[in-house]
């Protein structure tokens, strides 16, 4: 089945894996780590440029060490940050390599493995506590994807007894200092998706991350952004880590202070998008298979030939399409949470085009 979860494919941000074997997901945490580090928006992501003077005399001689690389500390600065220290990983490791979430169920992991799998779980305590997932839907999420119930439970009993009473709270940056009243349209022609952060600083007012989306998105690994859209609806967004993308927004959620109609959420994903954007076909969509969700949303496509301008050198095959992903309550990693009513809550937007399969289906 084809997804109609934007986050993963097109904006580079590692959405939450889905836990039961570390292997498949540890290059991902490092690189999603590695990528975003520990900057502020304030400071330039490229390095000094050295003078003429200064390279030559940097320039290494025959004579010269090869300089031995840095370690990469991202994942050890990660968890430092949420307050857990190796004694907590290890003791996590160990539960985790006795119920199959490491390399396979009784295989004992490295310390760097443990931390891999830590990093997730700071995720699914920091989830749990703003009440964007339950630990019975957790369990049934691990079941859902090859374990077993006891191995689920014993998991999401440590979890909730040992290891997420020490995880510190999502701590987030102040806001900053706006000047607002900028243009409708940002130098290339967009009006929100595939448009940079110092654009929307300037267009529309910064608002908690934690107040307004964290409970609604769930928490994200990177640098999450709220702005206030209008009275009853906020954007929340992650600022995306990959290099090529500049700090540019390409995946957003609009998330509503309460349900609103489908001609309400369209206006709402349009406003982001050029002014050439037009609904072509929307397609309902279910949870996959595996899910333990009983679960559904609509998916709705929008070609704008603009666009393709605006998100051309952010990333390769632009497209002069976007997709709109509406949600009646919400979603979590495991789908959609309950059916597609008509009524709208959520709205992922992304850029690109959602194509089902041969046979039709798409999957929250």
């Amino acid at each position: 089945m084809a997804s109609v979860h934007p986050r993963v494919p097109e904006s580079g941000i590692m959405s939450r894996p889905r836990p039961r074997h570390l292997a498949p997901v540890a290059l991902l945490i490092v690189s999603a780590l590695t990528l975003v580090g520990c900057g502020s928006d304030d400071e330039s992501s490229e390095p000094p440029v050295a003078s003429a003077t200064e390279a030559e005399q940097e320039t290494p001689g025959p004579d010269d060490e090869p300089t031995e690389p840095e370690d990469d500390t991202s994942l050890a600065d990660f968890l430092r940050s949420a307050k857990v220290d190796d004694a907590l990983v290890n003791r996590l490791g160990e539960v985790g390599d006795a119920n199959g979430y490491g390399l396979g169920e009784g295989v004992e992991t490295s310390l760097e493995e443990r931390q891999q799998l830590a990093t997730v779980q700071v995720g699914t305590c920091r989830d749990v506590a703003v009440g964007h997932r339950t630990w019975e839907g957790i369990q049934a999420s691990d079941v859902s994807s090859g374990g077993t119930e006891e191995q689920a439970a014993a998991m999401a009993d440590f979890l909730r007894e040992e290891f997420c009473p020490h995880v510190a709270p999502y701590k987030e940056a102040p806001l900053p200092k706006q000047s607002l009243g900028g243009p409708e349209e940002d130098a290339k022609g967009g009006r929100g998706l595939a448009s940079p952060v110092s654009w929307w600083d300037t267009r529309y007012r910064r608002v908690s991350w934690s107040e307004e989306c964290a409970a609604q998105t769930g928490q994200p690994i990177g640098d999450p952004v709220a702005y206030r859209l209008s009275d009853d609806a906020v954007v929340c967004a992650t600022v995306p880590p990959a290099e090529q993308l500049k700090k540019h927004l390409i995946s957003v959620d609009v998330v509503f202070a309460e349900p609103v109609g489908e001609e309400r959420a369209q206006d709402a994903a349009l406003s982001l998008l050029p002014i050439d954007a037009v609904a072509e076909d929307e397609t309902e969509g279910t949870n996959p298979d595996w899910s333990y969700l009983e679960g559904g949303c609509l998916n709705l496509n929008i070609q704008s030939q603009d666009l393709e301008d605006v998100v051309a050198g952010l990333k390769e095959n632009a497209e002069p399409w976007a997709h709109a992903v509406h949600y009646s309550d919400g979603a979590t990693a495991d789908g959609a949470v309950g059916p597609y009513t008509g009524e709208v809550k959520q709205v992922s937007l992304s850029t690109g085009r959602n194509e089902p399969t041969d046979s039709g289906d798409l999957t929250c």
